[in-house]
C-alpha cells in the first residue's frame, strides 16, 4: 500500500433562501391527489373484499347489537360519496397548508438567512485507488467460453470548476451598520 495523497471530494455549501409557492402548489396538488386516489381505490377494494367474505354483514350485525337496532346497514353509496367529498376537502386543505408553509418559510428565511445544505462529491472507489497510485482491483473472472474484452479506461474524476459562490460571512465579521440595511436581491 502506498502512502500517496488521500483523495478528497469537493464540498459545496448552498443556502436555500427561497421556495417558490407556485412550485409548491403544483407539487402539493399532484402529491395529495395521488394519495387521495390511492386511498380511494384501496378503500373500494377493501369494501368489495369485506362484502365478498361476509365481514361487512358481521360488522353490521355487531354494530346493530351495540345500538340495539335490528336493521342497521352500512350504506355503500353514502360511504363512497362521503369518502370522495372528504378526500377532496383534505386535498385542498393539504395543498393550502403546504403553500402557506412555503410562504412562512420565505418570510422566516429573510430574517435568519435560510437553511444551509452541504453537498459533497466523493470519487468512486476505483478512481480513489488510481489517484492514490494503487492498482485497481481486478474484475471478477468470467467463464472461459466468453472471450475477454479489454475494458475501457476508467473515467477520470470531474475537475470542472464550480461557479464562484459568494463568500460566507462569519457572524463576528458583521458590523452593526451592515445588520440594519437589507441586501438588494
Amino acid at each position: 500500500m502506498s502512502n500517496g495523497p488521500v483523495a478528497q471530494g469537493r464540498r459545496v455549501r448552498l443556502v436555500v433562501r427561497r421556495v417558490e409557492p407556485w412550485t409548491v402548489l403544483k407539487f402539493s396538488v399532484l402529491l395529495f391527489a395521488t394519495l387521495y386516489l390511492v386511498f380511494l381505490v384501496a378503500g373500494l377494494v377493501l369494501w368489495a373484499a369485506a362484502t365478498a367474505t361476509g365481514l361487512r354483514e358481521n360488522i353490521e350485525k355487531f354494530i346493530g347489537d351495540l345500538i340495539a337496532s335490528d336493521d342497521f346497514k352500512i350504506l355503500g353509496p353514502t360511504m363512497l360519496r362521503a369518502s370522495i367529498l372528504g378526500g377532496l376537502v383534505l386535498v385542498v386543505m393539504g395543498t393550502g397548508a403546504s403553500v402557506l408553509f412555503s410562504v412562512l418559510y420565505n418570510l422566516i428565511s429573510d430574517v435568519i438567512g435560510g437553511i444551509t445544505v452541504v453537498f459533497e462529491e466523493r470519487p468512486s472507489r476505483r478512481n480513489r485507488n488510481l489517484l492514490q497510485g494503487q492498482q485497481a482491483p481486478a474484475p471478477p473472472l468470467k467463464p472461459a467460453r466468453v472471450p475477454r474484452r479489454r475494458s475501457p479506461a476508467p473515467p477520470r474524476p470531474d475537475t470542472t470548476p464550480m461557479p464562484d459562490m459568494p463568500e460566507q460571512v462569519q457572524p463576528e465579521q458583521v458590523q452593526a451598520a451592515e445588520l440594519s440595511r437589507r441586501p438588494s436581491d
